[in-house]
């Protein structure tokens, strides 16, 4: 009898570990069934809301389905069973479209250990220009609730959200993470990868600042966002917010701010400390209004340690890299601590006509081993624009630069701006002018002539994406190419 008891109790373990299965058929379901098995799937949203799941349950709404409301669920996971939403069965994925009658399509309010998969999402008002309440497609919030851990949103697509493009609290957003007090809260382990996010105004994936000024500092933690494709997003792409250690990786970004007139940036962090931006594609991010910002990537106000390295960015109108500090004060630290490198940059700038731009006073930022290529028609682009102050400890060292078109990379701002600013090691060919500006340039080659055609050796991200124009100049791409000049000079 005792091995009987004991052989029930450790199945019930297992079962508990594992947990339950749900099923939800919006055209076959009743809510009067228990969910257990497809052929008695429960019906609606509200029913899947009441219910409170535990750690192992998986919830699961079937592919071609269409449910109108909102999906707020109750009861957390473990660390080893989490609750899963989902789907089951063939066909387009499940729907859920809030259609402006709720702030969110998804509001996973204070939960854990909880992975949102397979899902489409929406949220439109065809009714008014834009919605007040700053829509959402997904929203995590921790509030007043202390430390929130693993949230994983995976293979989702979250489109058509039709919130404000101007800043401010009536913004929309993909994806949005929300700390709310009085409790200090925040999110620690929050993945979010596969996702496709299209015609979004004004955000694609972000999250707020409540703990994220100095005097209040409660960062989140460890946030990885990879794999994603935005395109189509009214203002900003990604912005990191608040957050202690976040990794931004193989994504693809086309065009962001295309109905913003504000400051808008494809991929940028704020307020965050020890973030890596890397093997991202960003393109045709627009600035068509001559207005600030438009650039594939930013290390913005209040953030330390950024990494941007590996990407291929393309054809963003306002240019390539914005380094800026917000107003320093016991709330906000300066910008410091900044690596851009090993990027390659192909015709930025070519509308806001500057490739970087540097504002307010930063500190300690290394720009190396880039490639900047432009063939664009006949214009000048400001190739390190600085506004606002000087920036201090800036050093561009064993980078490219490349006008092949009728457009001319310049240096115009005074010797004092430029008095920080330490080029070394650097090659300049083609259409170059205004050197003699720069008061710390050692070392570095004006080419006029062209090299032998050699197909570049390495075929990784970005490299694989250089121009033709630019592989018949360059031998032995990267390995040889900064020394090779320095040490041999332009043949």
């Amino acid at each position: 009898m005792k091995k009987l008891l004991m052989l029930f109790l450790c199945s019930s373990a297992v079962l508990k570990v594992f947990g339950g299965t749900y099923y939800i058929d919006d055209k076959k379901g009743d809510d009067t069934f228990d969910g257990h098995s497809a052929g008695r799937a429960w019906r609606s949203l509200n029913r899947v809301n009441k219910q409170v799941f535990e750690a192992g349950d998986s919830i699961l709404f079937k592919k071609g389905g269409v449910w109108e409301g909102q999906l707020t669920p109750m009861g957390s996971g473990t660390a080893k069973a989490p609750v899963v939403f989902g789907a089951f069965g063939t066909g387009a994925l499940p729907e859920i479209k809030a259609n402006g009658h709720f702030k969110d399509a998804v509001l996973l309010k204070n939960l854990q250990n909880i992975v949102v998969e397979y899902l489409a999402l929406s949220n439109f008002d065809s009714t008014v220009p834009f919605q007040k309440t700053g829509p959402t497609g997904v929203r995590v919030l921790a509030e007043d609730i202390g430390t929130l851990h693993n949230i994983r949103l995976a293979n989702l697509y979250i489109h058509d959200i039709n919130g404000d493009n101007k800043k401010g609290s009536a913004e929309g957003y993909g994806i949005f993470w929300d700390c709310q007090g009085p409790k200090p809260s925040n999110i620690e382990h929050l993945l979010i990868e596969n996702c496709k996010v299209e015609r979004v105004d004004r955000n694609g994936i972000r999250g707020n600042g409540t703990f994220s000024v100095r005097t209040k500092w409660f960062p989140n933690k460890y946030l990885v966002i990879r794999n994603c494709l935005l395109d189509d997003i009214g203002g900003d792409g990604i912005v990191v917010k608040a957050f202690d250690t976040a990794m931004v990786e193989h994504n693809k970004l086309f065009h962001t701010r295309t109905r913003a007139k504000d400051n808008a940036v494809a991929i940028w962090p704020h307020s965050s400390d020890n973030t890596v931006i890397q093997y991202n594609e960003v393109a045709y991010t627009q600035n068509d209004n001559w207005a600030n910002d438009g650039q594939s990537f930013d290390i913005d106000g209040n953030s330390r340690n950024t990494t941007i390295q590996y990407n291929y960015s393309h054809d963003n109108e306002g240019g390539f890299m914005l380094v800026i500090s917000d107003l320093i004060n016991k709330d906000n630290v300066m910008t410091t601590g900044n690596i851009i490198r090993y990027n390659l940059s192909v015709n930025d700038g070519l509308n806001r006509k500057r490739l970087f731009n540097f504002a307010g006073v930063t500190d300690s930022t290394i720009v190396k081993g880039n490639i900047f290529y432009n063939d664009g028609p006949k214009y000048t682009t400001e190739v390190t624009d600085i506004e606002n102050g000087i920036p201090d400890h800036v050093s561009f060292d064993d980078n490219y630069f490349l006008f092949a078109g009728k457009n001319y990379g310049v240096f115009t701002k005074s010797p004092k701006q430029y008095s920080k600013v330490y080029f070394n090691n650097n090659v300049f060919a083609g259409n170059i002018i205004g050197l003699d500006n720069l008061t710390n340039l050692e070392s570095s080659v004006k080419l006029k002539s062209k090299r032998p055609k050699t197909s570049p050796k390495s075929k990784t991200f970005p490299w694989m994406y250089l121009p033709e124009k630019l592989k018949a100049l360059v031998p032995g791409f990267p390995e040889s190419l900064y020394q090779s000049y320095i040490s041999n000079g332009p043949r």
